[in-house]
């Protein structure tokens, strides 16, 4: 009877330690797949720059006047402003979802051309590849980071030229368009940035474009098309939910 109490108790501790630990583990994993991460798209008076994660499981402070954009791991937009304190998902809810966004983005640009009288660019054109750039069509451009600019252009039957230029003209890049081939990476031997508006003259016509980086953080379609939609490339993000499409 001794030798087996001797024993028992410690298995018995033994057991409740295992327990314990398999226990722990269960939460950790609970808590782990409840995290998600947000990408900030825009921030204003906090030192957060744009393609930065936060764990959506950890407190954001927001003061008076700081203002944050974040984007989901489904594509939703979650705007905050201060004074806020509190999980970054909590007083945004579900935020803005990405089919909304587009939504919008389509009716403020059909206003906006009504108020001018005209319907040119009011429906864009449907692009082939989600990281090309039309060529034709004034308006915000994404290119992911590191990625080289690749122009389009919907109708290829003819040849083209394409020059592009930043908005002083201090430099250009000219490039011919052979006939039957609908795209055309431009180089350049100043390199093209992030935030900068180019020109963009093809066979003649002018459109202004302004480059947008999509950082690497984004690692899923619908978080890199929440971002395109949140930077106004809307064309780009319809092009790249197609691709998700079964």
């Amino acid at each position: 009877m001794g030798l087996k109490m001797m024993v028992g108790k410690p298995m018995e501790a033994l057991m409740k330690s295992r327990l314990m630990v398999a226990l722990l583990g269960c939460c950790m994993m609970a808590q782990s797949a409840s995290a998600a991460v947000l990408v900030v798209a825009e921030a204003r008076g906090i030192p957060l720059k744009p393609g930065a994660t936060l764990d959506s499981t950890k407190p954001l402070t927001l003061k008076q006047g700081q203002h944050v954009t974040l984007i989901s791991e489904t594509g939703s937009t979650l705007k905050l402003d201060g004074p806020y304190n509190q999980l970054p998902a909590a007083g945004g809810g579900g935020g803005v979802g990405l089919n909304q966004t587009l939504a919008a983005l389509v009716t403020q640009r059909q206003a906006r051309a009504g108020e001018f009288g005209v319907t040119r660019g009011t429906v864009l054109a449907s692009l082939p590849d989600p990281w090309v750039l039309d060529a034709t069509h004034s308006g915000n451009v994404c290119v992911m980071e590191n990625g080289t600019p690749t122009f389009w252009r919907p109708d290829n039957k003819g040849a083209a030229a394409l020059v592009v230029a930043p908005v002083d003209h201090s430099w250009n890049a000219k490039a011919q368009w052979p006939a039957g081939q609908d795209r055309i990476a431009v180089t350049t031997d100043v390199p093209m940035r992030a935030g900068e508006t180019y020109v963009v003259t093809f066979n003649g016509t002018e459109s202004a474009v302004t480059l947008v980086q999509v950082p690497s953080t984004l690692t899923n379609v619908e978080m890199r098309a929440g971002w395109m939609a949140n930077r106004r490339c809307e064309q780009q993000a319809q092009a790249l939910l197609k691709t998700a499409s079964p």
